[in-house]
């Protein structure tokens, strides 16, 4: 990290009234950056060891990360996409002594946690401190189990996946990143902040538009990148589902501003990706987890092959072992806060093989459905064929406890009916395909991930307790079993 407080301070001196960082109510510049960054580290000077973040985004989230990053103290994100269940579990797992927040009053039950208001005063600290190093990020993976699991990220992870990524990005100070994955999320502090600041360019974060990830109406995200002209951003598949029917729908192209657009998070179809390309979204999809810093393979612009998550990137060695990824390297983890630390290989639980040197994703280990008939069936493998259609933002497939039916459940945005999604599963084997359909909203209670993927144990919930429609019929031989 101390090359992007290098960046940091050069930039300052270089162009100071540039902007560096704005969102919805404010802009900063490279000097102003600089100077809030200072005084919210002097701020912090007796704050605890242990501080956590509890905003949502925008300027004054990149200004606290610095800060707290700065003076070589241990983050925690509080997710604002989180419940107050899987917030408080963090709280006290992470044995935070401080929380930065606007309102006060949202930890008053809390009285020994300290609350720090980012806002700062007072004369200006400077020059910018030197960075020390030391400092560690832990990230909760949402996790199917409800309690989310902190995996601590330090210098060496984060060194290591910004010398990967920033020749891949390829930014410049001309480019301008429309942030719009949740700060809170590993990659988007990498790339919406980190290679930023490391090449000088200009991040625009607009909450509304982040908002489409969760479900919510599309018109400010459209809007964002109708204005803005990004040159670069990240996407989730559900929501470049969205977007690509919406370009569809009334005849338009993406802006041609665009020259790398990453996705990832969860498998995209390779027609989506297809579609995204013939509309002018230069999409790069990737894959990776909060355990190996991210990002652990992508394909490079100007190189994508669409059904795949593209070449490893340079300093990781994958091995695919019993059909599951595993990864060494220095962006693998320090390890999961309060347990031992990580192996020197790990071991992902995601399946995968190699097709031309370029990582395929064929599912995660632990998501494996068996049938009654003894099958195996990964759901991804039905899911990513009805994620092709632009009007269904996820789905999920399950079994039913009471008789064993494969029921596939479907978040759609518009109105889709079984007879929509028949011509995606046609073609496979009898036995993987489902026999019923549950239609949900993409709003529906702790169904879709911030990335768009599924929470498997709602969606196991729901199999067993939602009314359904028939889609298959099931076989002779599953109905038998």
């Amino acid at each position: 990290m101390h090359a992007v407080f290098d960046a940091l301070e050069h930039h300052s001196i270089a162009r100071p009234d540039a902007i560096a960082f704005q969102d919805d109510k404010t802009s900063v510049t490279w000097s102003e950056l600089v100077d809030r960054v200072a005084n919210l580290s002097a701020k912090l000077a007796d704050a605890p060891k242990t501080i956590g973040i509890a905003l949502a985004g925008g300027v004054d989230y990149v200004i606290v990360d610095l800060a707290i990053t700065l003076t070589g103290r241990r983050q925690v994100p509080l997710p604002f996409f989180f419940s107050k269940e899987q917030n408080a579990h963090i709280l006290f797992d992470a044995q935070i002594g401080a929380v930065i927040a606007y309102d006060a009053a949202m930890f008053a039950a809390l009285p020994h946690l300290v609350v720090i208001d980012p806002a700062v005063s007072g004369a200006k600290v400077t020059p910018l401190p030197k960075y020390q190093g030391g400092a560690e990020r832990v990230i909760y993976t949402s996790g199917s189990s409800g309690k989310p699991k902190g995996v601590i990220i330090g210098d060496r992870q984060l060194n290591a996946s910004l010398a990967a990524l920033t020749p891949l990005v390829r930014a410049t100070p001309h480019d301008r990143h429309l942030s719009i994955l949740p700060l809170p999320q590993l990659l988007e502090q990498i790339c919406g902040i980190f290679i930023p600041i490391l090449a000088g360019a200009e991040t625009t974060f607009r909450f509304e538009a982040t908002k489409a990830l969760f479900g919510a109406r599309l018109e400010p995200f459209i809007e964002a990148f109708e204005t803005i002209n990004p040159t670069t951003s990240l996407l989730a598949p559900a929501v470049l589902g969205r977007w690509v029917s919406d370009l569809k729908a009334n005849g338009k192209k993406a802006p041609d501003s665009l020259r790398f657009v990453a996705v990832g998070g969860a498998s995209s179809s390779p027609d989506l990706i297809n579609e995204a390309f013939n509309l002018g979204i230069p999409v790069c999809e990737g894959y990776g987890l909060s355990e190996c810093c991210a990002v652990v393979a992508m394909n490079r612009p100007g190189e994508s092959v669409a059904g795949t998550v593209g070449h490893v990137l340079d300093g990781l060695n994958v091995v695919i072992e019993g059909g599951e990824i595993t990864v060494s390297g220095p962006t693998v983890m320090v390890g999961y806060l309060n347990s031992e630390a990580a192996p020197e290989r790990w071991y992902t639980g995601d399946l995968g093989h190699f097709e031309n040197n370029r990582l395929v994703i064929d599912g995660r280990k632990d998501a494996l459905l068996v049938t009654g008939s003894g099958r195996n069936i990964s759901p991804e493998w039905v899911e990513q064929r009805v994620n092709a259609d632009p009007k269904i933002t996820s789905s999920a497939l399950s079994i039913r406890d009471s008789d064993g039916a494969l029921v596939l459940i479907i978040a759609v945005a518009v109105p889709v009916g079984p007879q929509d999604i028949l011509p995606y599963l046609t073609d496979m084997p009898e036995y993987a395909q489902p026999h019923e359909v549950i239609i949900v909203s993409p709003t529906e209670p702790n169904f879709l991930f911030p990335v768009g993927t599924p929470n498997r144990k709602t969606a196991k919930e729901l199999v067993n307790t939602r009314a359904s429609e028939t889609l298959f019929e099931a076989s002779l031989s599953e109905r038998i079993a």
